[in-house]
């Protein structure tokens, strides 16, 4: 009875550690949530909601079924069922946030990425290559997919990319709870935080990719910034000096230049692939197969998230795509401007989700379910974020306006504050 109860009030946590624990059965998890969601909007005849992200998810649906009707490819429909899957997880993040506080969220990530870092080194220990040992290497996720070789950390997530994104976002976060942290006097935290870090740098190293270690530095620029503007410089010309040797340090840079011809290669394909669709796109399902028919190699997607987006759905959802990022990025700078009461959730957006767009020019990490249902949750955080902060900027603009008609000076009724300060303590993370 007591795992039934858990079960009923946490399933957004449950289903979290499963995808790094279990991945196939988090990701089933949570698509069955999503399932949930859309099962309760059509019985309650709710209407489709009207955010950026929903929208695009609808563009990109119709996408594909537009790709399949104009190419007679019907098994193309089955991305459109997965594109409505992931918007039904998206929607049930965003109207049942109680099931997972930010803070939860972002402890579990965390834990999942030095979960990640020692799962590899314990799974490395059996090298069973029977059909159970696969089996079981396929529930756990170490498994690897797309790749030959197995001298880079992968852990549960089948791909070191996959895994080096992963990481990525938990040491995003990680920095940011060491602020906090250290703005709050909280040593306990601080100590936990430094006891991690190190664990967390050490497992985007071992993964053996070049653009996690780029991102991971920079990361750790903003940390400085954030905390004390003389040691980001300090730290930025040490940078700039060591250079070269930073170079011959970063992961596999002895073959940077034929891993970037090789990128510049699938991207012009990528771009011919695009040209001969530009309308509905292939779709991701369909992407491989033109690749394949253009090149006689088969290549997943387009390993860049721009191109992929253009290249699976087409124009109209590229630019749409594109716009959001844009617009994003300007909501993202007004907070960090006008958000004093809430620094714990501008620091946590602005160090995360950049990195999104960062680890995009040379990948498409959100290809993996297991990656794209971790980022749908911070997707969704960063929607019901800027709902509410638009919210709270109107409603002080109209607060203005009618103190401004009733009162000769800049008195409000009581009544007022406490609305207002009720607003506020809804966008502050609790503690």
């Amino acid at each position: 009875m007591n795992g039934i109860k858990i079960i009923r009030n946490q399933p957004l946590m449950i289903g979290f550690i499963l995808l790094y624990i279990l991945p196939p059965l988090g990701i089933a998890w949570l698509a069955a949530l999503g399932a949930v969601e859309w099962t309760d909007r059509v019985r309650k005849r709710r209407p489709l909601p009207k955010d950026a992200i929903s929208i695009l998810f609808m563009l990109i649906a119709l996408a594909s079924v537009g790709a399949a009707l104009s190419t007679l490819r019907i098994f193309y429909l089955l991305s459109t069922l997965m594109i409505l899957g992931y918007m039904g997880v998206y929607l049930y993040y965003l109207h049942h946030h109680e099931f997972l506080q930010i803070r939860q969220y972002v402890w579990i990530t965390i834990f999942g990425g030095v979960y990640l870092y020692l799962s590899d080194k314990f799974f490395h220990l059996f090298s069973d290559h029977s059909l159970v040992g696969q089996g079981v290497a396929l529930m756990t996720g170490h498994l690897l997919l797309g790749f030959t070789r197995e001298n880079r950390l992968y852990g549960s997530a089948y791909n070191p990319n996959y895994a080096c994104y992963l990481l990525i976002l938990a040491l995003a976060f990680l920095l940011v709870e060491l602020l906090r942290a250290i703005g709050r006097n909280n040593y306990r935290t601080g100590a936990l935080c430094l006891v991690l870090l190190p664990i967390l740098g050490l497992a985007v190293y071992d993964t053996g990719s070049r653009a996690g270690f780029i991102i991971m530095l920079l990361l750790l620029l903003l940390f400085l910034a954030k905390l004390d503007k003389r040691l980001f410089f300090a730290a930025s010309g040490g940078i700039v000096l060591l250079s070269p040797l930073i170079f011959r340090f970063m992961p596999r840079s002895e073959n940077t230049s034929s891993s970037l011809g090789d990128r510049l290669t699938i991207w012009k394909n990528s771009l011919h692939i695009f040209f001969e669709q530009p309308l509905f796109g292939t779709t991701p399902l369909g992407f491989p197969i033109q690749y394949f028919n253009l090149t006689g190699r088969m290549v997943s997607h387009a390993h860049d998230l721009f191109l992929s987006i253009f290249d699976s759905s087409g124009v109209f959802v590229g630019l749409f795509f594109t716009a959001i990022m844009l617009f994003s990025g300007y909501l993202l700078f007004q907070c960090l401007r006008s958000d004093k009461k809430n620094r714990y959730a501008v620091n946590l957006f602005l160090f995360s989700l950049p990195t999104i767009i960062a680890y995009g020019i040379m990948d498409f990490t959100l290809s993996s379910p297991q990656v794209m249902l971790i980022v749908l949750a911070l997707v969704a955080g960063w929607s019901r974020y800027t709902s509410q902060m638009r919210a709270f900027t109107n409603f002080r603009s109209a607060d203005r306006k009618v103190a401004s008609i009733h009162y000769s000076g800049v008195q409000i009724d009581q009544q007022q504050q406490k609305r207002e300060a009720d607003l506020i303590h809804s966008l502050t993370d609790r503690p």
